[in-house]
């Protein structure tokens, strides 16, 4: 009888805390056994890449304790998390080929040799699950897969794309707690300059093949949604029917005090067939504003607890499923004896 017990209520814990999915009313989220779900993200991006085991324990326990649900984390991390060891000497790739994840017989963390960059990632991955928190997995950054700006390299195609979703999905096909989301701050179709001339961008079948993927061995059920560059370059605008994305994303930004969250929701919502939406990337909590223009002063500033507050409540309050915090230390971990600080101001 005891035994009986135990394994009973193992059982309800696992089954309570399941994968998301979009509500019937297709507004909304809710875990696969029907309760609600609201998104309430925190962005560490780096997280994989710039934190040892124990930091990433404290923040964990952290973030659990203030009421987060979904951790953003990359595996190959914007700020050349190719070809820059993790803080244990190790990179994720073999010669930089998404189909040949380098990994080593053991997961011992007291074996240099054993404890490979996806040990860590495991790791991480299962101490959110202690905590009942998911984490929103983007298997990479966009510039590995377009590189308009950032570091890259660019090392996906239509064909690896695909395969290194399946091994991703294969990897990650018994934790409850992933979610996928493809992206990476870069847009799906877009315009670039290549020797002056300006041209026309897409990468669509790039992401479709990486969502086919992991749907090749998760299921076509399986959640899936896009993190998409600033501004106008929202999900909706490109690829609100591709039919392996469940939920519009816009990032309302860095680039000014003012943003239109309120507006861009109450347009995805009108789209059909209806999606739900959310902000995925709000300004940053002392992140400076717009530091790109070359105009930046400190009398423009940074980005403050009431910026952060206004631009989230303006979002959920029009219809949005949640949203993702970010503070601009946070998410790139900064620790000036290791990495240089981004856009400090």
């Amino acid at each position: 009888m005891k035994v009986f017990l135990i394994m009973f209520f193992l059982t309800i814990a696992v089954v309570g805390y399941a994968q998301i999915k979009v509500a019937p009313n297709n507004r909304f989220l809710e875990t696969t056994d029907g309760k609600p779900f609201f998104w309430l993200g925190d962005t560490d991006w780096e997280l994989f890449h710039r934190m040892t085991r124990e930091e990433a324990e404290e923040l964990i326990n952290i973030r659990s304790g203030q009421g987060f649900n979904v951790l953003q984390a990359v595996a190959l991390a914007e700020f050349n998390g190719v070809r820059e060891p993790n803080r244990y000497g190790d990179f994720p790739l073999n010669n930089e080929d998404p189909t040949q994840l380098l990994v080593t017989p053991g997961n011992n963390p007291a074996n240099a040799y054993e404890y490979d960059y996806w040990d860590h990632v495991d790791f991480i991955i299962n101490k959110a699950a202690e905590k009942g928190m998911y984490i929103g997995l983007l298997p990479t950054w966009g510039d590995k897969v377009t590189q308009q700006w950032g570091e890259g390299p660019v090392i996906f195609n239509e064909k690896n794309a695909e395969v290194y979703g399946s091994i991703l999905a294969n990897r990650y096909s018994k934790n409850w707690n992933i979610i996928w989301i493809l992206g990476g701050d870069r847009p799906a179709v877009y315009k670039r300059k290549v020797n002056g001339v300006e041209k026309e961008g897409n990468d669509v079948a790039i992401w479709r093949s990486m969502a086919t993927g992991i749907e090749s061995v998760l299921g076509k059920g399986t959640f899936i949604t896009y993190h998409p560059s600033g501004g106008e370059f929202r999900t909706t605008n490109y690829i609100h029917n591709e039919a392996w994305l469940d939920m519009n994303a816009f990032q309302s930004g860095h680039g000014s005090r003012e943003s239109d969250p309120w507006r861009w929701v109450k347009e995805d919502l009108a789209i059909q067939p209806q999606k739900p939406t959310l902000d995925m990337e709000p300004c940053y909590e002392d992140h400076p504003v717009n530091p790109w223009d070359g105009k930046w002063t400190r009398q423009r500033g940074y980005f403050t607890a009431y910026d952060v507050r206004a631009r989230i409540y303006r979002g959920v309050f029009a219809g949005a499923c949640g949203v993702t915090y970010g503070h601009h230390q946070i998410w790139q971990f900064l620790n000036t004896e290791l990495y240089p600080p981004i856009n400090p101001g």
